[in-house]
C-alpha cells in the first residue's frame, strides 16, 4: 500500500472563538475565510486532493431564525456558561449586521460540488467534550442537530473532528450510533493529550510551539495497518500536524516550519506511511494570498511525491471502505 495523505480542516467562523475573541474583530478575517474558500477548493481539485470540511452545525443555516429551528432540545449545561454556544448567543445576539460571522450555507454548498471533499462535522454548536458538566444526552442531541442540519444539503455526516481536540473515548459509541465512522483522534505526544480549555497550561504551548519547529516529538506518520477501531466506534484515524498559517516578520520561522511539515510527507511517501495534517480555514484569513501561495507548494509537493511514490490522497472518510 502507497503512503496516504489526508487534509482536515476545523471550519467554524466565530463560533470556534466565541469563548475567546472579540467578533466584531475578527470580520476582515472571516470575509476573507469565505472568499479564500473557493480558491482552495480549486486548488485541490487541481493537485487531486481530496480533503475533510469538519464544518460546525452552525454555519449550515441561513440565519439566526433557521438556526434557533436547528438547534438541539438538550442543550449543554457547562458549569462555565463562557463555553456554551447559546449563552454567547442569547448575550450577544445573531442579528442580521452579523451573519458574516456565524452563517455561511452557500459555502458549505460549493465544498460539496469539488471532487474529494467530504462534508464532515465539527459538532453543531462546537461542543467542548471535556468541559465540567457536559453530559451524553446533549452531546449525542447535539450530533443529531448536526445531522439533521446536513440533511439540508443531502449528504450524510460520517467523519467528525472534537472542537479544540478534546477527545472523549466515553462518546465514540454516540458517534457511532450518529453515523461517524471516522474521527480524527489526537497526536500521541503528551502535550496534545485531550484536557478541559482551564487546564491548557503555558507549558504545554510551549511545548506544541516548538514541535511546529524542532523534532521534539514523535515521529508524525503512521502506518495504514496501526489505525484501529473497536466494535460499534469510529476508526481513530491520529492527527501529524498543524499547518501553521504564513506570518509577516517571521521569514525564517515560517521557513522551518513549512520546511518541517514538506520532510515529514516525504517520510510518509517513502516509508509507505499516513500523514494527516488539518489546520483551520480561517487561519488564512489575515493573510490569504501568502497562504495560498503556499498551500499550493505544498500541494505540487504532493503531486510530485504521487508521481515518484504513488503517494495518495484520501479525505477521512475514504479510510472507512480500507479498514472497515
Amino acid at each position: 500500500m502507497e503512503g496516504i495523505f489526508t487534509i482536515s480542516l476545523d471550519f467554524e467562523l466565530h463560533w470556534g472563538v466565541f469563548d475567546k475573541k472579540n467578533r466584531d474583530l475578527r470580520k476582515t478575517c472571516y470575509l476573507n475565510t469565505v472568499d479564500l474558500i473557493p480558491k482552495m477548493l480549486q486548488l485541490f481539485t487541481q493537485y487531486e486532493v481530496h480533503v475533510t470540511w469538519a464544518s460546525v452545525g452552525s454555519l449550515f443555516a441561513r440565519d439566526a431564525i433557521e438556526w434557533n429551528q436547528m438547534k438541539p432540545q438538550i442543550l449543554p449545561a457547562f458549569t462555565n456558561e463562557i463555553y456554551s454556544a447559546y449563552s454567547f448567543a442569547s448575550k450577544n445576539g445573531l442579528d442580521d449586521s452579523n451573519t458574516w460571522a456565524h452563517f455561511a450555507p452557500e459555502t458549505i454548498s460549493k465544498i460539496l460540488q469539488f471532487p474529494g471533499q467530504e462534508l464532515g462535522t465539527h459538532t453543531f454548536s462546537h461542543y467542548y467534550c471535556l468541559e465540567p458538566k457536559q453530559n451524553p444526552e446533549a452531546f449525542s442531541a447535539d450530533l443529531e442537530a448536526a445531522r439533521k442540519a446536513a440533511a439540508k444539503f443531502n449528504t450524510n455526516l460520517k467523519s467528525l473532528v472534537f472542537p479544540r481536540n478534546q477527545f472523549e473515548p466515553a462518546f465514540l459509541n454516540i458517534c457511532y450510533q450518529k453515523g461517524i465512522r471516522t474521527i480524527r483522534s489526537n497526536p500521541k505526544d503528551w502535550f496534545w493529550e485531550p484536557i478541559p480549555d482551564s487546564r491548557s497550561g503555558l507549558m504545554r504551548k510551549v511545548f506544541r510551539t516548538g514541535d511546529a519547529y524542532l523534532p521534539i516529538g514523535k515521529r508524525t506518520s503512521y502506518p495504514l495497518e496501526s489505525i484501529k477501531g473497536n466494535p460499534n466506534e469510529p476508526i481513530q484515524l491520529p492527527a501529524s500536524r498543524l499547518l501553521k498559517a504564513w506570518q509577516p516578520k517571521a521569514s525564517f520561522m515560517n521557513k522551518m516550519h513549512f520546511s518541517r511539515v514538506m520532510n515529514e510527507l516525504n517520510v510518509a511517501a517513502k516509508k509507505k506511511e499516513c500523514y494527516h495534517l488539518w489546520w483551520h480555514p480561517e487561519n488564512f484569513g489575515d493573510y490569504p494570498k501568502e497562504n495560498l501561495d503556499q498551500l499550493e507548494i505544498l500541494l505540487k509537493h504532493f503531486q510530485t511525491l504521487n508521481k515518484k511514490f504513488g503517494m495518495k490522497s484520501w479525505n477521512m472518510g475514504e479510510y472507512t471502505a480500507e479498514l472497515n
